[in-house]
């Protein structure tokens, strides 16, 4: 098992502990009346910087795959 290996396994348990340890119900506290604003407004701080290294893992393990595929 090579560097890109280990680099992809450890990407693929972040990213599957924090999507099933993130509640996608708390995001919004707002009223329930079903504007799309409201989720967007009321989501806080910590929560957004979730989503951002979520998504930046995401993007490490679809550019990791391609490598992988390239090089393995």
């Amino acid at each position: 098992m090579n560097i890109l290996d280990s680099i992809w396994f450890i990407t693929i348990i972040l990213l599957v502990g924090i999507i099933l340890s993130t509640d996608p119900k708390s995001a919004s506290n707002g009223s329930g009346d079903g504007q799309l604003s409201l989720i967007f407004t009321s989501t806080s701080d910590g929560q957004k910087a979730l989503r951002n290294f979520t998504w930046v893992l995401v993007s490490l393990f679809l550019t990791l795959s391609i490598l992988l595929s390239y090089y393995a």
